[in-house]
């Protein structure tokens, strides 16, 4: 059985192989991330129930590194990874309504190796800004296929993006973007050219959408339905893993190919994950070590343990390392490389690792952790299940110094960064509900149905829309910057029904204002029901009315563009599931 895995093609950097010839042609790089895989989601780190055969041989073919971290949960660890640089530094604070987007002037591993002349491309989930400019398109990959926002609503015969277009998909959806970044290696083939794969599985994370095949193999194995359907999505993985490593083989490029495999986060459900702490949005070691393996046969070692403690904020610099990039990152980097350790068994350096999750702290030097609940000794106690502050005084100390001294270095408090308009590059702009600020204000993921205006599945994560709005003094933001005045049709994603027929809007972009009456009635229509259990959080999948309000001049610069209910149904405004602008020509 041969596995797919993320191989750089090439000779490594001339100094750590001692090499004396020129500079070859580069390796090619297949980076997979998934979503939401904890350390014990695959067979190779000891769980038993779980069958990943692909996997397990490509652990065993690469070099693992046991203690890697990320982040606790989605967008943090994608902006370390793509920039080598701590997720603070970024403008990347969160995962939804505006806290995932990434600065501009944030050089990703997209930008460096499109310049060292790589074919770039990125298959599966971004999650790091749906629009101009902190779309993937505009972010150094010149191939995207896939979505941008934390989670997807429906993962069989879907419709995502393609290269700024609609995509109307037939089957499951890994399948889909495993079949997309398969040709796009045999066309990078074709062209004699370089390629880096970016493979952004949106699996095992929720909703709990899996073919029947995966899901009742669990199922007869006695599992609870979430975790059949979770494991049924690590194993449909695992086979589209041999189907990308087995393309390399047939294409004869495996030995010229580094493979990369990692998740972003540890697991949403507590399941096995080898006797772990914690899980998806924790700063223990269950929600941020991950699986991690690097392969590339002609030059790394196979069954390798790198040893020590590595994070996402060394891959970048690693395979700069690794291909002999000419350019240098254009920011400063917090990662370091591990190349040396890989090629050389260079020694381990002495290294502290950093993370603050919605105020949980976490320090990690040598076998020392310290979290905000207390300080453990992971050479004995992987589990956290000794808490050591008490008689290691000093070490606490210093540790909680050296996270203060870290945090003083990092930007103040974020901001959201706005949407653009007036982009050349991207004229139509859509403004999702689920990105929008809700006023009045109200405390994070608390229900705030009475404050007059709310998300329908509370949390607002992407998908969701605005409901529940019973209230004229609420209303909804988004904060927009404007490049060039510019007049746009606007339509509305909406729902609403007959007894509230009557309802009067006002959308407002400075001085310039758009009344919006006498709306068709259109009641939101629920999309099948896929689900193997039924979701708690996310928004269900629905069908919504799209419909030409009027048209709207924006003014150049900054500032809200405001919606309003003028006049109420019966009993509410609409409901509201993004708006969408179109330039007037």
């Amino acid at each position: 059985m041969r596995l797919s895995i993320i191989i750089l093609t090439s000779v490594v950097v001339l100094s750590l192989l001692g090499c004396t010839q020129n500079r070859t042609a580069p390796p090619n790089i297949l980076l997979i991330l998934t979503d939401d895989q904890g350390y014990g989601d695959l067979g190779f780190h000891g769980n038993k129930i779980l069958e990943t055969p692909y996997l397990d041989q490509l652990f065993s073919e690469s070099t693992s590194l046991p203690k890697f971290y990320v982040s606790p949960v989605c967008a943090p660890t994608r902006a370390s990874l793509l920039t080598g640089r701590y997720y603070q530094r970024s403008g990347v604070h969160g995962v939804t309504r505006g806290r995932e987007r990434m600065h501009i002037d944030e050089e990703t591993l997209g930008d460096i190796l499109k310049k060292e002349g790589y074919q770039t491309g990125i298959f599966g989930k971004w999650h790091n800004g749906s629009n101009f400019p902190y779309h993937p398109l505009a972010r150094g990959f010149e191939n995207f296929t896939g979505f941008t926002t934390g989670h997807y609503p429906n993962y069989f015969d879907t419709t995502i993006e393609k290269n700024g277009k609609t995509f109307s998909t037939k089957g499951y959806l890994p399948d889909v973007l495993t079949d997309e970044a398969l040709h796009f290696i045999k066309q990078s083939k074709e062209k004699k050219q370089p390629f880096f794969c970016y493979v952004a599985f949106q699996t095992p994370h929720t909703p709990l959408h899996v073919p029947d095949a995966y899901f009742y193999k669990y199922k007869d194995k006695e599992l609870d339905d979430f975790t059949a359907a979770i494991y049924g999505m690590c194993e449909n993985i695992d086979s589209n893993i041999g189907r990308l490593v087995n393309q390399l083989y047939q294409l004869e490029i495996d030995k010229e190919t580094i493979v990369v495999y990692l998740s972003d986060n540890g697991p949403l459900t507590l399941r096995f994950n080898d006797g772990l702490k914690g899980r998806k949005g924790s700063v223990d070691e269950g929600g941020v070590r991950v699986p991690f393996s690097i392969r590339w046969p002609s030059k790394i070692p196979a069954g390798k343990i790198l040893n020590g403690a590595w994070a996402h904020i060394d891959v970048l610099p690693t395979l700069m390392d690794l291909i002999q990039a000419k350019s240098k990152p254009k920011n400063p980097l917090d990662g370091i490389s591990f190349a040396p350790q890989l090629i050389d068994n260079a020694h381990l350096p002495k290294r502290t690792l950093f993370e603050n999750w919605g105020g949980r702290m976490r320090v990690l030097k040598d076998s020392l952790l310290l979290t905000h609940q207390g300080l453990y000794n992971l050479n004995n106690d992987r589990g956290q299940q000794i808490d050591l502050q008490d008689s290691l005084r000093t070490e606490k100390k210093n540790l909680k110094a050296a996270f203060d001294n870290w945090e003083k270095q990092l930007p103040e408090t974020p901001t959201i960064l706005p949407f653009q308009l007036g982009l050349a590059a991207a004229p139509v702009v859509k403004l999702e509900a689920s990105q929008a600020q809700l006023y009045p204000p109200y405390a994070f993921r608390q229900d705030r149905r009475h404050t007059g205006i709310a998300y329908h599945s509370l949390h607002g994560w992407a998908h969701d829309w605005i409901d529940f709005w019973t209230q004229k003094e609420a209303y909804a933001s988004w904060d927009i910057t404007v490049e060039k005045p510019t007049t746009y049709e606007v339509f509305f994603e909406y729902g609403l029904d007959h007894q509230n027929q009557q309802v009067k809007l006002v959308l407002k972009a400075q001085e310039n204002q758009l009344n919006i009456v006498d709306l068709p009635v259109f009641e939101p229509i629920a999309l099948p029901d896929l689900d193997r259990v039924p979701r708690e959080q996310e928004a269900p999948a629905m069908k919504f009315k799209n419909y030409k309000v009027g048209e709207l001049s924006f003014v150049k610069g900054s500032y809200p563009l405001e919606l309003f209910t003028k006049k109420m149904g019966k009993e509410k405004s609409i409901e509201l599931k993004s708006i969408r602008l179109v330039p007037v020509d």
